[in-house]
């Protein structure tokens, strides 16, 4: 720069070198305050970055571990389940040859049992023969004591027909017994 000395010049002049100056001490406070606002921002980016990595970490942790043990969780559900269902099934199952034992023994070894057939859950069709009157009267007395509560195992017991045979002269009696 060349200083003019003239008195009108040099106010000007003056100025001038003022006001640079003054620009230069702006660019300068204006490029700190930038580089300090870029350095927070790279610092605050960083600082976010790790932190994030952090989480993921934890996040990831979290993760495996919840995926090691849903195995196991499945695994033990579905073996509740099983297990209920399995409860279930033998509560509800209907135990035949109980069931086929107690009617084999309703009446006594003289009374025949011809035929009998396990229709439903608890309920059993029987065909007994008697060869003569007493043993007819067996069955009628037997039935009404199993029908008054005598059989802890059998409910009642239904006589559906009863049919005489002319030429054995013997009785068919087809019955419904229900177990309790």
């Amino acid at each position: 720069m060349s200083l003019n000395l003239l008195p009108s010049q040099a106010k000007f002049q003056m100025e001038k070198i003022r006001m640079v100056g003054l620009s230069h001490k702006i660019l300068k406070y204006f490029l700190v305050v930038w580089v300090m606002v870029v350095l927070v921002t790279v610092v605050v980016l960083q600082g976010q970055n790790w932190w994030l990595s952090q989480l993921d970490k934890k996040y990831q942790a979290i993760v495996s571990d919840y995926l090691s043990s849903s195995t196991e969780i499945t695994v033990s559900q579905t073996i509740k389940f099983r297990t209920k269902l399995l409860a279930k099934v033998l509560s509800d199952r209907f135990e035949y040859s109980s069931a086929f034992a107690i009617v084999g023994n309703v009446f006594d070894p003289v009374i025949k049992i011809k035929d009998f057939e396990l229709k439903e859950k608890k309920y059993i069709s029987m065909i007994v023969k008697a060869d003569d009157k007493d043993q007819m009267n067996l069955i009628e007395s037997r039935i009404g004591e199993i029908n008054l509560g005598a059989e802890p195992g059998i409910a009642k017991i239904d006589i559906t027909q009863v049919e005489y045979v002319v030429p054995t002269g013997s009785w068919e009696v087809s019955m419904e017994v229900y177990i309790k």
